[in-house]
């Protein structure tokens, strides 16, 4: 009797499920009722009331079905348990329902894990085949329909299509968001600089953070890989080709995690990882907010990872350099890899090597080499967890590892709640599901949950959440794998396949960028993903002019959302500084650079030069009694860099 009162159960909250769903498609109450709770009691009585019937209805049928057996009311009933998650599922798409992020990560999460549980309960349900039945099973269907050849190719080809489609897709997105001025000086135009004057001679300068000396932008991070990564620049030099290069890096990344994954699980699982990889939410909001070496340090990680596991070392190798080569913070999480490697035993000498290698490059250029060229910049992201009277690198460390107690208190506030839940929850929590795999979320909780009063560090529409990513995708393909492989695990794995692709389905909705939406959350602002328009393009010819009236050798400080479009080797920031030559800025930037022009206008230090719809430029007057300087001999002189597509200037003034 237990056994039929539980199917029963099971069948009759199915069926209002459904029936809810179907109401909640009817009409367009359903986001002022969810996110204000505005509804009418009639209206709310004939949604239990429809809700009632669809109980009665799955009841009755359940009823029916028992005439034939208990075992097969049962199975029907464990069959359509996922039925229970349908009712629910049109509020958690609709995102204008939730304004509040935590809460809808914390439903988010948990709906996530009662549907693998139902999904757990339904796989098991359908594994129950009847002995005498007169059908094949799906596999050998399968098997009979499509060649081996296609079966074994198809996996690969899928992922190769899909890593294609991401290039090109977030290419074009990224670029319209460029062509509409929502790139900016921090921190797509300095990346531009660093490259440009790399690429003519002046290794990693950037003078628009008045780092004039070459290597100098080191003082701030040790981005070595601008000096392999200079020939694609080389291409076209530009903003615009940076964005594309990094929308290329992050996709080329779902190719090693296919093989590696593929190599324990069977390649749909394979392909299915790859794929969330790719629709991953945080990689969106990262890849709307200019250029960071942070998400392209995530390829040759995760060519570490495979090429490690495949015992390629040689190739291992090359990936590991490249990756140092990245920013100075990757060694950290290489470090904690190769450590992990030699904890179980897998690839022990490699990762050994990995560990002592990676932290004693953490340890020279952290702690010697970049000194050398001036204090860190970046430091105050730890600000709580100094020691009295030492504001440096080495005394956040010591905090960290002398006050723990103090450290984790730190990490017991909403906000780093909610942005832990927005990185796990499209992952199903399979990275933390096994103890010896939350190692996995350690390289980027050090660099972002760890940070205090640095609302950017926990924000996915910031770099930072690419520390997380060529590590918890691998701990997800490993959490599966050990599942097992037959009866209660085969039900296992598939049951948090399914889970992982319903998790990511639900967070993409919310912030990813796939597919096109109006707009999209991106670093400090909301990015439009719209194409841009004539008066953008209008406004990119007249930059155009007014740049080329700048003589190549002059310094020029340009407004935030101008810097971005401009190659040449002195740039200032405007919005910081107006110590240059010429000023060329938007006219409505604000504190992102008029202000600051205008008033070196007023006290009449510069003179305009001329003016364009939306833009100024304007030339330093010289002091009185000062000779004009003679005209320099002829000579080959270099032209200054292309100007990339523009866009509307924002009035609203950007922190670094």
């Amino acid at each position: 009797m237990a056994v039929i009162l539980r199917a029963l159960a099971l069948l009759s909250v199915s069926g209002a499920s459904t029936a809810l769903f179907a109401q909640e498609l009817a009409d367009s109450w359903l986001t002022p009722y969810i996110a204000a709770n505005t509804l009418s009691l009639a209206a709310r009585q004939r949604l239990i009331i429809g809700m009632a019937i669809g109980a009665a209805v799955a009841v009755v049928a359940g009823l029916l079905a028992l005439w034939n057996s208990v075992r097969r009311l049962n199975r029907i009933a464990h069959l359509l348990a996922p039925a229970i998650l349908v009712g629910f599922i049109p509020p958690l798409c609709t995102p204008a329902a939730w304004p509040n992020a935590l809460n809808l990560c914390v439903v988010l999460g948990a709906f996530v894990l009662l549907g693998e549980r139902l999904f757990r309960m339904a796989l098991a349900a359908a594994a129950e085949r009847p002995k005498a039945s007169t059908f094949a099973s799906s596999r050998d269907r399968w098997a009979v329909l499509v060649p081996d050849r296609i079966r074994r190719w198809l996996p690969a080809l899928i992922v190769l299509a899909a890593v294609i489609g991401y290039g090109v897709y977030m290419s074009v997105f990224t670029l319209r968001m460029h062509g509409r001025f929502q790139t900016y000086g921090f921190d797509l135009g300095q990346y531009d600089n660093v490259f440009w004057n790399t690429m003519h001679g002046h290794p990693l300068r950037c003078t628009p953070l008045s780092m004039d000396e070459n290597w100098h932008s080191m003082r701030s991070h040790a981005d070595l890989a601008v000096l392999f990564l200079a020939p694609i620049y080389a291409i076209r030099p530009g903003g615009a080709i940076l964005l594309v290069m990094q929308s290329w890096m992050i996709a080329l990344g779902a190719i090693p995690l296919y093989r590696f994954a593929a190599r324990r699980l069977p390649r749909w699982y394979a392909t299915v990882i790859a794929l969330a990889y790719l629709f991953f939410p945080p990689t969106h909001g990262l890849q709307f907010y200019d250029i960071h070496f942070q998400p392209i340090a995530a390829l040759f990680v995760l060519l570490v990872i495979d090429f490690v596991d495949e015992r390629r070392y040689w190739a291992c190798g090359l990936a590991f350099v490249a990756a140092l080569a990245c920013r100075e913070d990757i060694s950290v999480g290489l470090a904690i890899f190769g450590a992990f490697l030699v904890l179980t035993g897998h690839r022990m000498k490699a990762g050994l090597m990995m560990a002592v290698a990676a932290s004693a490059y953490f340890v020279v250029i952290r702690f010697i080499v970049m000194p050398s060229f001036g204090p860190w910049g970046f430091s105050d992201i730890y600000k709580d967890l100094y020691p009295t009277g030492s504001r440096t690198f080495g005394g956040i460390i010591a905090t960290m590892l002398s006050n723990p107690t103090f450290t984790f208190g730190t990490l017991l506030i909403p906000e780093k709640l909610r942005y832990a839940l927005q990185i796990l929850v499209p992952v199903a929590f399979l990275p933390i599901r096994r103890s010896y795999l939350v190692v996995a979320i350690v390289p980027g909780a050090i660099s972002t949950l760890l940070t205090t009063a640095y609302p950017p560090t926990v924000d996915i529409g910031f770099q930072y959440s690419g520390h997380f990513l060529p590590y918890i995708f691998p701990a997800a393909a490993l959490c599966i794998a050990a599942f097992g492989r037959e009866g209660p695990g085969l039900v296992r794995r598939r049951a948090a396949l399914a889970a992982l692709v319903m998790a990511t389905t639900l967070c993409t909705v919310h912030w990813g960028a796939i597919p096109p939406r109006d707009k999209v959350h991106g670093g400090f602002a909301t990015m439009s993903m719209r194409a841009p328009t004539e008066a953008d393009r209008q406004k990119h010819r007249d930059l155009v002019a007014l740049n080329a009236m700048i003589p190549p050798t002059a310094s020029v400080a340009i407004s935030e959302a101008e810097m971005p479009h401009v190659s040449r080797d002195v740039i200032r920031t405007l919005r910081d500084t107006a110590d240059a030559d010429y000023l060329l800025y938007g006219t409505s930037s604000g504190y992102g650079g008029a202000v600051r022009a205008d008033a070196e206008l007023a006290a009449g230090t510069f003179e305009v030069v001329a003016t364009r719809p939306g833009l100024k430029l304007l030339k330093r007057k010289p002091k009185p009694g000062t000779p004009t300087a003679a005209p320099p001999p002829p000579g080959p002189v270099r032209p200054p860099g292309p100007v990339r597509p523009p866009g509307p200037v924002r009035d609203d003034a950007r922190a670094p």
